[in-house]
């Protein structure tokens, strides 16, 4: 253990400060010292530093960040009962209420330290007015810095102690020791501090005596509703149970969710209303499906395809008036809907993305809502889709729809993918396209484990998805034949970096696309149902391009055979381009945009190597394809090497 070589000289800086106030801070020793703390330091020279600083801070008459953040760095290597057995003892609490942003923050640094063992955390717990100053300085400090600091504090605090959390030191254990919830209980069992959630958010109290103000209730509300969707992540039921009663029924709701989503918010304030619909879309992700079967019915409250999150934003009402909002948007208010659209629409995605099987169970006549609207934002000149404003809330939105209601749609011609164009083409089309036609996400179907699985009720699966996306590539390629074409001359457009790097991306997707096929002579039954039947492979052979024969089982192969052959291949071949292709224009924007293009078309690259290899299989008629992809790939990003030279002699213009 060792002793910093300016501690000495500092100590006695602080020692004149503290006898005379008005001697100001030596900033540079205090920061010199700063830098020679360590983990070796003595913990007895660290717990001398934190007492004579607390001893200052009250007193001081300059700005005392310098000096918080010297007490910081030396409490760094201590460890809550470390900080607990100082001598005179530090007060915490005095820090947390303190009128000075850097005390705060230096007091909420050591209170943290007690997330960091489930003993520490239980005896913060038992400390009432530690916790309920926790809180308060969480709801209504206006500074954000210190508001973000206590948040992470509570939740750290929450985290360790919850029962079913074997977190220790931040890591997950295996052993199956928990928290003791005492920090729970002592913020959803302690009928003051629990209250505190309400009042300070409560806008029926403003102007009363110690309430704040209107807009200071206004951005506490939004921090509550961060509280709720990381607190409900963790432990459904602490937000959704009534603690206490009266203190509920006090503000005209049933439990915390129910008042955060439900009571709180003034629906009038369209910024309010903005920050209420993204918290909605945050639940959402709470305990999401996707397309797998949770449990039965029998074992939950909530249906299979459904989560508790989702029953209670379908029971509050709250769900059906966020749908209504996108299928008929005459029903927002003009003035509202250019702030709420974008919220409502990420809405949407969300459900869709997160809970297909749930959509696809609504009447035919709500999802050909979804598909019309969203059709309609499609209906827009060349021109527009080119320069102008491009709906990229609804093509988010295609891009989230389960892949069997779009090759549903397509039967009554009212499928929206077909009327994204292919030229012009934006990044936000671009990105909808690849999302759509690389199929779900996670890893690759595994076709015998999904046919073990009773699916037959599923409207959809992941290997119906990985399916259809292959069936509405091919359908999109019969009506846009030069879909490549386009995409690689937009590839090669450095001007245009964005749309470069999406139209890059995009073959990307296609060359990792997770794919499935419905074998000849069988049917898609069992992986959906009859109403999202998928076409067998007899089927999809009508429907692709006559001159391909076979069609490709595989994206990566897809990219092997006409049209893209032709024009993706040479292109990923080609060494890039560089700042000697370039006469005009600015220097350092040429050359950030040429080799963020660059290293994307190389990853590009070694994914469709890395995919062919993965699917194996014969090669015959590709070998020369192969080599030259292999020998491509071993050259990196730049290409051929011999030409180095006269690259690096260009960026050095």
């Amino acid at each position: 253990m060792g002793t910093p070589m300016t501690y000495d000289q500092l100590r006695d800086h602080l020692d004149q400060i503290y006898s005379d106030p008005s001697t100001r801070l030596d900033v540079r020793l205090i920061e010199k010292l700063q830098a020679e703390l360590f983990a070796s330091t003595d913990p007895k020279v660290s717990a001398a530093l934190l007492v004579q600083i607390s001893n200052l801070l009250p007193n001081i008459q300059e700005d005392p960040t310098p000096l918080t953040n010297l007490a910081t760095k030396a409490a760094t290597y201590l460890n809550y009962s470390q900080i607990r057995s100082i001598e005179p003892p530090l007060d915490i609490l005095a820090g947390i209420k303190a009128p000075s942003h850097p005390v705060n923050l230096l007091a909420l640094s050591l209170l943290r330290k007690a997330s960091e063992s489930v003993s520490d955390a239980a005896v913060v717990a038992g400390d009432s007015a530690l916790v309920t100053s926790l809180v308060e300085i969480w709801l209504t400090s206006t500074t954000t810095a210190v508001a973000e600091a206590a948040f992470d504090v509570l939740w750290c605090l929450l985290r360790i102690d919850h029962p079913n959390q074997p977190w220790i030191n931040g890591n997950m254990e295996s052993s199956n020791s928990g928290g003791l919830g005492l920090v729970w209980r002592r913020l959803f069992g302690d009928r003051n501090v629990y209250n505190l959630l309400f009042s300070i958010c409560c806008l029926d109290n403003d102007g009363q005596p110690g309430q704040p103000s209107k807009r200071q209730k206004s951005v506490a509300q939004g921090r509550l509703m961060d509280f709720v969707t990381r607190v409900g992540s963790l432990d459904w039921q602490a937000v959704t149970a009534s603690h206490f009663p009266d203190v509920e029924l006090g503000f005209k709701c049933k439990n915390l969710l129910d008042f955060a989503a439900c009571q709180m918010v003034d629906t009038e304030d369209v910024l309010l209303h903005m920050t209420l619909i993204h918290f909605l879309e945050d639940l959402l992700k709470i305990d999401a499906p996707g397309f797998q079967q949770r449990c039965s019915t029998a074992q939950v409250s909530h249906p299979i395809f459904s989560s508790p999150s989702l029953d209670f934003l379908v029971s509050s009402g709250l769900h059906d008036r966020i749908m209504k909002y996108f299928v008929e948007p005459s029903t927002l208010d003009p003035a509202e809907a250019a702030y709420l659209s974008g919220p409502i629409m990420a809405y949407v995605s969300q459900y869709a993305q997160l809970y297909p099987n749930h959509l696809l169970q609504n009447q035919q006549s709500f999802l050909d809502k979804i598909l019309t609207r969203t059709l309609q934002s499609f209906d827009m000149p060349s021109v527009q889709w080119a320069h102008g404003a491009v709906p990229s809330g609804e093509l988010n939105i295609l891009a989230s729809l389960p892949r069997v209601m779009l090759l549903e749609a397509g039967k009554r011609s009212l499928n929206p993918l077909f009327s994204i164009p292919s030229k012009p083409l934006h990044k936000d089309t671009l990105g909808a396209l690849g999302r759509i036609f690389h199929g779900p996400l996670g890893r690759k179907v595994d076709s015998d484990a999904e046919q073990q699985e009773d699916l037959s009720h599923n409207p959809t699966s992941s290997r119906a998805e990985a399916a259809a996306a292959r069936t509405l590539y091919f359908q999109y390629l019969n009506q846009h034949t030069a879909i490549w074409n386009n995409v690689v001359a937009a590839a090669e457009t450095v001007a245009m970096t964005d749309t470069a790097l999406a139209a890059i991306a995009f073959i990307k997707a296609v060359a990792t696309a997770n794919w499935d096929v419905i074998k000849q002579g069988s049917t898609s039954e069992g992986i959906t149902t009859a109403r999202f039947a998928i076409p067998t492979e007899d089927e999809v052979e009508r429907l692709g391009p006559a001159s391909q024969g076979n069609l490709p089982l595989h994206g990566a192969w897809a990219l092997l055979v006409p049209p893209a052959l032709t024009v993706v291949l040479p292109y990923l071949f080609k060494d890039p381009q560089t700042h000697a292709n370039f006469v005009a224009g600015g220097r350092g924007d040429t050359e950030s945009a040429v080799w963020r293009i660059a290293t994307a078309k190389y990853d590009a690259l070694v994914a469709l190597e890395s995919s062919i290899e993965r699917i194996g299989g014969s090669t015959n008629g590709v070998e020369d394809v192969i080599r030259t992809m292999k020998r491509r790939v071993a050259q990196g990003p730049w290409g051929n090497t011999s030409q180095i030279g006269s690259r690096v002699d260009a960026l050095e213009l």
